[in-house]
């Protein structure tokens, strides 16, 4: 229950500061254009109105019914009464006139040309609030992205201030549901923040009228549609919590109508124990928040009125296991490749989404494969029809992954309900780099768009069952921009029910083929003295579909290979792959710890997810450019090395020059000292220990060498997000304090500072050395107090190093909840960084990522002069190759324009050559 107790208590935060800057929310509410939003009420309700206004005039002249005008007018409205009726307004007014949703900023260099959509900027990483806006806008971390364009850098705080988001106006899901709450108690309506854990927040509000919380999501500016999220978007939930500035509760009931089932318990089981002990321990928290509150009789009364009614209504709702009110869109807010990688489009069907492979956008959890085959001289591609399409002519149930086969391999992301299938190909090697499956013309289009020049694409378009094809809109030539790059595609074919194409992108070469009614197989020359070099790549908690057989006894024995470490397990593979006589159809390996080497073929495909906690990996060749320079595996000692730091701590640096002053020492490797800044000798650092000690002292002088070897082991497994240890001297002189520090690999607080050093052992109770205090970097609070900090690190130094690292985990759990909490927000947002808004499905790795996307340049306006100068050039150019004068002028002009606009157009020029026919293939039933 702590992952759960401290996300209730950042919401109970949120939802107190709704409460605290009354003269924000008068702020608020004069801004809301209630006249315009529901004039209804004002007519209806003249007097009370003009006093909710505070003294605004209404117009009095105006009699009879009134409608609302504005674009927060909806068929529905008349369902609606009174303050509901003002709710479900102001949802859609916030989405459409307050707040801008922000998949990335707009770079901060105004003369940037790019600058209104941010499209262009990459993300680089995550921070601490630094300025003062930052801080002041309590951001709980800061992210941090370049622009492609000019190279500015750009930060986007996200703000946790109601006040500072008012100002700012941008934000996700988190930023909206925060200032809409504010909004909302604006207004005067009871309103509590709802958490969904699966990454997700909205608000729900009071009914007076119907008695009953009412959901309201800003983000989509819908209001009473709880069924959005599992039955529309397809998310897998497992706790939704509601907090208010005085109550919380478990809410999950409203959300979901699969409470029972396996699936939904297990999810929920990873946060609390039973169904039980959960229930028990949301009616403590509930109570405590009260009890802190010390709420009036009347509001506890309410509250629990509340409670028992909500309680019978989930009872209800979860026998009946039916939605009061269907749902079946997709999220609407956040960029397409934003909303595919968190596998939130839903679906168009009308059905509720249980499967990951129902999704719009369908992907192989790894996408990129080598073949065995790819050494060869030639890549062989085939696009099969659907056995159902080819009999019967009609739409189809399931594309499966054999529509596509590259050298032997299937490799369609398999559809369930049809669509489009697509298989990317690296021109240099043949290596499949990505395969995916898009059950919407636009989500494909926009992926198309998103390749590079000479990649070779097999294309897979079956209508989907039902009739409907998107696919509800059908291909124009401005939908089917993008794929006008690819050679020999043919819009007027693209609106049957079916097509099938190979090509290569900006290339229009020979082999090229589309077909509406049969299959297709290519047969491509590779060119050799381009082909790159291979390096195997791991994959981590994953196994193959298919095992080949075990690596020969005569390379390393069963019982070697149960014993051996990963480093000799490499050793072994690349001994059998090197000698004569190897398997040429070996890809790969996959192994684990105390687990035999299992030689991989092209069967292996698709790779599928292994068990959770599961110690399986694959372990596969690919070009150098599509593996990590770290993804390796070397000889090691043996001992576990952490992981790079990712993110900043943000350090209560102000907190810690105030204590210790502005300078520590440190001791150099000549035997000096030298001073540093005291935030920055402590930067990123998780913990800070004090120890209180001197050189007199004979406990002193026996407890220190322990401290050294418990600090020395930390510093090595946590050389970023560790602890950092600051002597305090309690020595006589300074040359005995010289001589002792110079024993040390702390940092100290300087000698001449002996009046300082006095107050703080003052201030943490120190009565006796040795001592140590151990604090918490972010909010210089106390973590281990001196009275036990000392046997706790000689205990563990007895027991060795495992007893150390196990020490500082207990530690660091030991943080106030609202460091732990902003930290497991920088990890998220440094996954999301690293992910990228524009990653769709599978985290694409750190070189991958550079070798999939479209390179894009500023674009070169070009004046009059210099584009008729380019025109004559390129005229000329055309005419020495025996062109006629008339098509030469019009290709010339043709292709200055594509120049102009950096779009170019397919040609013959750099095309690989090979062979293309339409052919009688189907996929077998």
């Amino acid at each position: 229950m702590a992952a759960i107790h401290t996300r209730i208590e950042s919401a109970n935060r949120s939802a107190k500061q709704w409460e605290a800057d009354r003269d924000l929310l008068a702020e608020i509410r004069q801004s809301i254009p209630l006249k315009e939003l529901v004039p209804e009420l004002v007519c209806d309700n003249e007097k009370r109105w003009n006093v909710f206004l505070d003294g605004v005039v209404v117009d009095s002249n105006r009699s009879g019914p009134v409608q609302c005008t504005t674009d927060c007018y909806k068929e529905d409205d008349g369902d609606w009464e009174g303050d509901d009726l003002l709710l479900k307004r102001l949802t859609l007014y916030f989405k459409q006139s307050v707040m801008k949703w922000c998949n990335q900023p707009p770079c901060s260099n105004p003369n940037c040309k790019g600058n209104e959509d941010g499209k262009q900027m990459e993300a680089k990483g995550v921070r601490g609030p630094i300025s003062d806006d930052e801080k002041a806008g309590k951001a709980s971390r800061v992210e941090v992205y370049s622009c492609r364009l000019c190279g500015a850098e750009t930060t986007f705080p996200r703000y946790n201030s109601p006040r500072m988001l008012n100002k700012s106006r941008r934000g996700r899901c988190g930023e909206f549901a925060n200032l809409f709450g504010t909004y909302c108690r604006a207004l005067g309506f009871d309103t509590r923040y709802i958490l969904d854990l699966t990454d997700h927040v909205w608000v729900e509000v009071w009914s007076v009228r119907q008695q009953r919380w009412i959901h309201a999501d800003s983000c989509e500016g819908i209001v009473d549609r709880p069924s959005m999220y599992e039955q529309g978007w397809g998310k897998k939930l497992s706790y939704v919590i509601g907090a208010t500035h005085d109550s919380v509760a478990d809410v999950t009931r409203r959300y979901t109508r699969k409470l029972n089932s396996d699936d939904f318990l297990a999810r929920r089981r990873e946060f609390t124990p039973d169904e039980t002990t959960g229930d028990r321990a949301f009616v403590q928290m509930d109570l405590t928040i009260r009890q802190v509150d010390n709420l009036p009789k009347g509001r506890l009364e309410e509250l629990d009125k509340r409670v028992a009614n909500e309680k019978k209504y989930f009872g209800i709702v979860q026998s009946s296991g039916v939605w009061d009110k269907d749902y079946y869109e997709g999220r609407l807010s956040g960029s397409l490749a934003w909303r595919a990688a968190r596998k939130e489009l839903g679906n168009d069907s009308g059905e509720a989404m249980d499967d990951d492979e129902n999704a719009e956008i369908s992907s192989f959890l790894v996408e990129s494969f080598y073949t065995s085959s790819g050494k060869g001289d030639n890549l062989s591609i085939e696009v099969k029809v659907p056995a159902a399409v080819s009999e019967f002519g009609g739409p189809c149930d399931v594309l499966p992954s054999s529509c596509i086969v590259v050298d032997g391999v299937p490799c369609a992301a398999a559809l369930n309900k049809g669509g489009t299938c697509v298989a990317v190909i690296d021109e240099r090697s043949g290596c499949i780099l990505q395969s995916r499956g898009f059950g919407q013309w636009t989500s494909f289009c926009s992926f198309i768009d998103t390749l590079t020049d000479g990649r070779v694409l097999a294309i897979c378009h079956v209508k989907p069952a039902g009739g409907v094809d998107d696919q509800r809109a059908p291909p124009t030539k401005e939908t089917s921009e993008s794929l006008l790059r690819l050679g020999g595609f043919k819009i007027e074919d693209a609106v049957n029910a079916q097509y099938m194409i190979v090509g290569q992108l900006n290339h229009r070469p020979a082999w090229t083929t589309m077909s509406t009614a049969k299959g297709i197989k290519v047969t491509i020359k590779l060119n050799q003295s381009a082909r790159p070099a291979t390096k195997l790549r791991s994959e981590m908690n994953v196994v193959p579909s298919t095992l080949s057989s075990r690596l020969p006894e005569s390379i390393m024995p069963i019982k070697e290979q149960l014993l051996a470490s990963e480093y000799q397990k490499r050793v072994a593979f690349n001994a059998y792959m090197s000698r004569d006589g190897s398997n040429p159809s070996v890809v790969g390996y996959c192994t684990g710890g105390n687990k035999p080497v299992y030689l991989i073929d092209n069967g292996a495909v698709p790779f599928k997810k292994a068990e959770k906690d599961s110690c399986w990996s694959v372990y596969h060749h690919l070009p150098t450019y599509l593996v990590d320079d770290d993804d390796d595996v070397t000889q090691d000692d043996g001992k576990e090395k952490s992981d790079a730091a990712k993110f900043d701590i943000p350090i209560a640096d102000d907190h810690f020059t105030q204590l210790l002053g502005n300078q520590l020492l440190s001791m150099s490797s000549s035997g000096g000292t030298s001073e540093t800044d005291t935030s920055a000798a402590i930067a990123n650092t998780r913990l800070v220990a004090l120890y209180f000690s001197a050189h007199w002292c004979g406990p002193c002088r026996g407890f220190t060498p322990m401290l050294i070897e418990f600090y020395n082991v930390l510093k090595e497994a946590h050389p970023a997000h560790g602890i950092e240890i600051i002597f305090v001297s309690s020595d006589r002189d300074e040359p005995s304090f010289l001589q002792y520090f110079g024993t040390m690999p702390f940092l100290a607080l300087p000698f001449s500072n002996r009046a300082l050093a006095q107050q703080v052992k003052s201030m943490f109770g120190v009565r006796g050395i040795p001592s140590l205090v151990v604090l918490d970097s972010m909010s210089c609070q106390i973590v281990v107090p001196p009275d036990r900090s000392r046997q706790m690190v000689h205990q563990s130094c007895q027991r060795g190093e495992d007893a150390i690292e196990h020490l500082f985990k207990t530690w660091i759990d030991l943080v106030p909840a609202e460091s732990k909490a902003m930290l497991e927000i920088l990890a998220v947002s440094c996954q999301e960084a690293e992910q990228g808004s524009d990653g769709v499905g599978i985290k694409l790795r750190t070189n991958a990522h550079k070798y999939f996307a479209r390179k894009t340049e500023e674009s070169k306006s070009l004046s009059k002069e210099e584009f008729s100068a380019r025109v004559k050039t390129i005229f000329g150019e055309l005419v020495a190759t025996g062109l006629g004068p008339n098509e030469a002028a019009a290709e010339a002009i043709n292709r200055a324009t594509n120049e102009q606009s950096k779009t170019s157009t397919p040609s013959d020029e750099g095309a690989l050559s090979g062979t293309g026919e339409v052919c009688d293939a189907t996929v077998p039933e």
